[in-house]
């Protein structure tokens, strides 16, 4: 009915009260009461968003993909239907992918808050650690399995695991996982999975890339989208400096004093980044540390854990080290050398300006970087190149990062001399489509809930 804009209304009628803004409960998502009593005992009171959208439909048992901004809630949200569906039952049922070993370890960490106690055990399959002590750990026939994609298929090469028998199937973070061209793996994966299997996937956007994998993957999922998280494009000032290689670590200094953030470089090989970290460290610059694919697991994670605490203020890191990089308040992003991808470029700046904040990322570029300076001016549309301040007595990385390293290596990476590419490309094979039909098996899990509800 088209209101008559003349109308006055009637003073004796008093304004209609705002709707009351409705509060989901745990109680209200078909979680089991134990669950529910549990989560409240970690001190979550109310669902997130996410949490009390996309719960109540795995609970029913169908797919689920899910949309929703870093910090949002998705992780307890597929957890919680999860542990919900399958408490009290025996073998290995769950399979859950992260893109990278962090994530992973996060993600098995909220398993076992909501599911150990409920019976439920969670092993972590992930590059670097003890192969051997995955393989006993999966002989114990853990419920839930969370790996990266890349370690799994090598433990399903070797024929240290089936998958005959997983009846729920969690892509987390699945835009990053495709991002960091593991559509091969994933696609390897869910050809190993039976087809009467639930799915949950869970994304911070939602790329054509992504809606092309659900369409291969999933069963008449339901869609959950909170917020506008596939619209927050970063905020990031770009600059190019164009320079010669041999004043590139003299300009990265120069950046250094001027920037009191924290940092993060990236080099093209893990002889670069070695170099790198010994020249600094020549130069009396300390509070650096590096990663690379030939650092041990110990100090990758010590590298990353002093990192994100503040320890150290830069991280000098290739493409494929950088992959598990998930800090959100990154400063700045030095691009040392240029990716041989453009995409690479994308990927690298994106560290920093995430989760609403502004952020900058400065590349250095020298005469031989032309075709690849035009490469990533057709991806980005970038082609502001400035020129960075002569410098005096530059030399190069060469030949200053022999001089390094008195004040002694932190820890782990041998420092190889080959190059270490960025790894896998693009959309992974073709898939044959998911059946579905009497494939639901019922029972579904518990959701996690909104606004107050677990954060992870």
């Amino acid at each position: 009915m088209t209101e008559n804009p003349s109308a006055q209304p009637t003073p004796s009628a008093p304004p209609a009260p705002a709707a009351p803004t409705v509060t989901a409960k745990w109680e209200d998502l078909g979680l089991d009461p134990k669950l529910v009593e549990l989560v409240k005992k970690f001190g979550y009171q109310t669902p997130t968003p996410v949490q009390a959208e996309a719960i109540p439909f795995a609970v029913e048992g169908h797919d689920v993909l899910a949309s929703a901004a870093t910090g949002s809630g998705k992780t307890a949200g597929f957890v919680l239907p999860t542990v919900n569906r399958f408490m009290g039952k025996k073998g290995t049922l769950i399979l859950a992918l992260s893109p990278t070993r962090e994530i992973a370890q996060q993600t098995a960490a909220v398993f076992e808050t909501f599911g150990a106690p409920l019976g439920l055990k969670a092993t972590v399959l992930i590059g670097g650690a003890n192969m051997r002590l995955e393989e006993q750990a999966l002989g114990e026939y853990p419920q839930i399995i969370v790996a990266t994609p890349g370690r799994l298929c090598d433990h399903l090469e070797r024929g240290n695991i089936w998958l005959d028998f997983i009846q729920t199937l969690i892509l987390d973070e699945a835009d990053r996982m495709l991002d960091m061209g593991f559509a091969d793996q994933l696609a390897r994966i869910t050809e190993s999975i039976p087809n009467s299997r639930q799915t949950l996937m869970f994304s911070a956007t939602f790329p054509p890339s992504i809606e092309k994998l659900a369409r291969n993957t999933m069963y008449q999922p339901k869609e959950v989208k909170i917020g506008v998280a596939a619209e927050m494009k970063p905020k990031i000032d770009q600059r190019f400096l164009r320079m010669r290689e041999e004043d590139k670590v003299s300009e990265l200094i120069r950046l250094f004093k001027q920037e009191p953030g924290t940092v993060i470089v990236f080099a093209r090989s893990k002889d670069r980044v070695s170099r790198l970290w010994r020249s600094l460290h020549s130069r009396l610059i300390y509070d650096a540390t590096f990663l690379h694919s030939d650092c041990t697991q110990a100090h990758r994670e010590k590298a990353l854990a002093d990192f994100k605490a503040g320890t150290y203020r830069i991280l000098i890191a290739t493409d494929v080290a950088g992959r598990g990089i998930d800090v959100d308040d990154v400063a700045h992003v030095v691009n040392f050398d240029l990716p041989f991808e453009p995409e690479d470029y994308v990927h690298r700046i994106g560290r920093t300006g995430r989760r609403g904040r502004t952020g900058k990322a400065t590349s250095f570029v020298t005469d031989r970087d032309r075709e690849l300076v035009r490469r990533i001016e057709k991806l980005t549309g970038k082609k502001d190149i400035e020129g960075a301040a002569p410098s005096e007595g530059g030399e190069s990385l060469e030949r200053s990062g022999g001089r390094g390293g008195r004040g002694g290596r932190s820890g782990g990476g041998r420092g190889g001399s080959s190059g270490e590419s960025s790894g896998g490309s693009g959309e992974g094979g073709r898939r044959r489509r998911r059946g579905g039909r009497g494939r639901r098996s019922g029972g579904g899990g518990a959701p996690q809930g909104g606004g107050s509800g677990p954060s992870t």
